[in-house]
């Protein structure tokens, strides 16, 4: 009887406080041609899937030893445990050919919360890729996803409904890409009240990526439209 109460208590210890999956999630920008497959959190390590896709002839890629995670409320890092599917530098993956994908893991350090958003950043002199504001929180990622849906559908209208409802409930997120898309949706519709005024918060706004996307925007065929 005792054996079996060790055993149970055992058991129990080892199951993890918490778990969680996020499949494809979004994020504002990456530096290299990066998706991100899967995300998966547990109390004891974070587990991310990438995939790169291959643009050069003679393509090379690794990864470098000191790759890290940032949740981007309290700044805190979580660092690489180990990476598979990708040789560390000075070891290099070899492409064989432009648009070949090579897909690989890498494991992280836990937090002891499961954080909102995070950066994914490889801390280098040279070729170095960052991911920013990547989104774990699953209600924004549908909002978002559902964004995408109902414009792939043909309906803007509620296109517009879902971004801004991902972007109004979650005022802390510091990336400003999702306004673009709002800026473009009423830009679209011909409702260029409600695209002035999203162009003039991100105008007004902190994001980190605020000069990036108004440089985008600033190419678009409306952009005149948009200065009173």
């Amino acid at each position: 009887m005792k054996n079996i109460v060790v055993l149970l208590i055992s058991l129990i210890v080892s199951v993890p406080l918490f778990a969680q999956e996020i499949i494809k999630p979004n994020f504002a920008l990456a530096t290299h041609p990066l998706k991100v497959d899967k995300i998966t959190i547990s109390d004891s390590s974070v587990l991310i899937t990438l995939t790169l896709k291959n643009q050069i002839e003679g393509g090379e890629f690794c990864a470098n030893e000191i790759i890290y995670i940032q949740e981007l409320k309290r700044k805190k890092k979580a660092y690489l445990l180990k990476a598979s599917g990708i040789p560390i530098c000075p070891n290099t993956y070899k492409f064989d050919k432009p648009g070949e994908e090579l897909t690989f893991d890498l494991e992280f350090f836990g937090f002891y919360e499961i954080p909102d958003y995070i950066n994914v950043i490889e801390d280098c002199n040279e070729n170095c890729f960052t991911i920013y504001g990547v989104i774990i929180d699953q209600e924004m990622n549908h909002d978002i996803d559902m964004g995408f849906g109902f414009y792939k559908s043909g309906n803007p209208e509620l296109s517009a409904v879902s971004f801004e409802k991902a972007v109004n409930e979650h005022p802390d997120y510091p990336f400003g890409y999702l306004y673009e898309y709002l800026i473009d949706l009423y830009a679209e519709m011909g409702d260029y009240d409600q695209a002035r005024k999203w162009y003039q918060k991100l105008e007004s706004s902190e994001f980190v990526d605020k000069e990036q996307v108004m440089e985008k925007i600033s190419r678009k065929n409306y952009a005149n439209q948009l200065i009173h």
